[in-house]
């Protein structure tokens, strides 16, 4: 296969090169003349000579497998069939000149699977090599050291070659690996004659003690503002007490009496005893579970019922009316029936009497806003205001309640209509 290692000068593509071909191709230790990692099929396979070129001066004696270096890099196709190759600057032998021609160390890289070979070319970046090798690479492996760190080095792996490998698009393409410099390695071979790549602090690494001071800043002033209030709390609750106590001492009363006889309420609001909270619980109303003593700061009134009153001579509504426990009565020489309901379409009970008087003479509601009426324009507009005309009002009060003649006691059923509740018949 045809490997290409790149990345910038610094980030470490030689070292990890040398070291990841070693530890694969290194014999085994039980018996040097086979491979440590076998092959499946034929387990006997002698260990594979390494040719390298371009790496000057390797320390052969720190290696684990077999180098030999070579320096025919143009006919690297004449090595032994079965041989691993490495070329680094790899852009020396194949860079990209411009030309169209196809030399045969170019060509060959189409037909090397047939000798069982395995070509590792390093350089910086991909675009250095001619195109028709970057078409035939099988594995592309890119090295990436942000800011020149030891540890954490991105190893991006790829299946075929990447043009771009520095652009971060292509990133979730690759198989990514982070490596550090293994240090064994280290000294194995010359990569320069100065070392001038140290490493460096992120711009971003180097505010953020000062974000964490500015995050912190307003969380001691606000402590503080916390703890100052607390304080000046006590204090007025410190000075109100001596006031109290001046004013006792000046009434007669020893100071802390005042408090002996509030100490009973305080004694109660401990754990109730099985007593007290059944008492609490009970209905002070049988059947009525608000009237518990437990619910007293709850039940407040909102509203108070307003009757709404209904009579009828249906015979059907009076033959039920004992069974309904409907109020039943004669008015004017008939037999008839009246209910109350409130303005919650709940039963009121009324005597017949009182029921009759409000269907024919209606009920006074004065919680109610008098209404209001329209008096005319102006130039503000509309002007509404309430009716200062109490004969009008009777006469409208007749009309509303007064019955059609001939029809003063016949059937009549008032409908009161409510959204929350299945409206009730009689």
């Amino acid at each position: 296969m045809l490997y290409l290692r790149t990345g910038l000068p610094g980030a470490g593509k030689t070292l990890n090169a040398i070291r990841e071909i070693d530890i694969e191709h290194q014999p085994d230790p039980d018996d040097p003349t086979k491979r440590l990692h076998k092959d499946p099929d034929n387990p006997d396979l002698p260990p594979r000579t390494i040719y390298y070129y371009g790496i000057p001066d390797m320390k052969l004696d720190r290696l684990k497998s077999k180098w030999v270096e070579f320096d025919t890099p143009e006919a690297w196709y004449n090595l032994p069939d079965g041989s691993v190759i490495v070329i680094d600057e790899a852009q020396r032998v194949f860079g990209n000149d411009g030309s169209r021609a196809r030399p045969e160390k170019v060509t060959r890289f189409e037909t090397h699977r047939h000798q069982g070979l395995d070509i590792h070319l390093i350089t910086q970046h991909p675009s250095l090599l001619c195109t028709p090798v970057r078409k035939l690479v099988g594995k592309h492996i890119n090295f990436i050291r942000p800011y020149g760190r030891e540890k954490g080095i991105f190893r991006h792996e790829y299946e075929f070659c990447i043009d771009n490998p520095e652009r971060r698009s292509n990133f979730k393409q690759a198989q990514e690996e982070r490596v550090t410099l293994d240090k064994a390695y280290f000294g194995v071979y010359k990569s320069s004659t100065v070392h001038t790549h140290k490493p460096i602090t992120p711009s971003y690494m180097k505010k953020i003690p000062l974000i964490i001071a500015l995050m912190l800043i307003p969380i001691g002033v606000l402590v503080g503002l916390v703890v100052t209030a607390m304080q000046q709390g006590d204090e007025e609750k410190e000075a109100a007490l001596a006031r109290s106590h001046a004013a006792e001492a000046s009434a007669g009363v020893l100071p802390g009496a005042g408090n002996a006889v509030q100490a009973a309420p305080r004694a109660s609001s401990g754990p109730k005893s099985a007593d007290e909270f059944i008492g609490d619980m009970s209905p002070r109303v049988p059947d009525l579970v608000a009237s518990a003593p437990r619910y007293d700061d709850l039940n407040k009134p909102r509203d108070f019922p307003r009757p709404v009153c209904a009579a009828s001579s249906d015979p059907n509504l009076i033959s039920k009316a004992p069974e309904r426990r409907i109020p039943m009565g004669t008015y004017n020489g008939r037999v008839m029936v009246c209910q109350c309901y409130t303005q919650q379409v709940t039963r009121m009970h009324t005597t017949f009497e009182f029921c009759m008087d409000v269907v024919n003479n209606g009920y006074f509601d004065d919680t109610r806003m008098p209404p209001t009426y329209a008096s005319g324009n102006s130039t503000r507009g509309l002007i509404t205001s309430p009716s200062v005309d109490p004969a009008t009002a009777i006469e409208r009060g007749r009309a509303a309640t007064s019955p059609t003649p001939g029809d003063a006691f016949s059937t009549r059923v008032t409908i009161v209509p409510d959204s929350s509740r299945t409206p009730r018949t009689l």
